[in-house]
């Protein structure tokens, strides 16, 4: 009985271990499908298929501006919307001419335990 205690706390120790990575997995971000918007139209991002796989909750969502047609490369790195209640939500303007091209948005998201993830999408403005 003895020489079995140190097995046994080994595998305790073990399970322990496995216990405590489980709840601190990352979360997944969803940026949502590629959109095409002809000019005239709003745009609408929607982050909400983000998740917590540990459980948790996603508690900011920020998304940023990471590629951009040419001409308009002084947007790159600019954040276009972010918050809490950010994880769905439609541009006040409309694309113009100006807009015309591919532009890459990235969303990252946090979670609970302040770990994070991030999905880009592309939003591809068209005449």
């Amino acid at each position: 009985m003895r020489s079995r205690i140190p097995l046994l706390l080994m595998i305790l120790a073990v399970l322990l271990t496995g216990c405590a990575l489980a709840t601190k997995a990352p979360p997944v971000a969803n940026a949502g499908p590629d959109v095409r918007v002809s000019m005239g139209e709003r745009t609408s991002y929607d982050g909400s298929g983000s998740l917590d796989l540990d459980g948790g909750k996603i508690v900011y969502y920020h998304w940023r501006i990471t590629a951009a047609p040419e001409g308009r490369e002084d947007e790159i790195g600019r954040v276009i919307r972010e918050g809490e209640d950010a994880a769905t939500w439609t541009t006040d303007s409309r694309a113009g001419e100006q807009d015309l091209g591919e532009w890459v948005i990235e969303l990252k998201v946090t979670d609970d335990e302040g770990q994070s993830a991030t999905d880009d999408m592309t939003v591809t403005v068209v005449r």
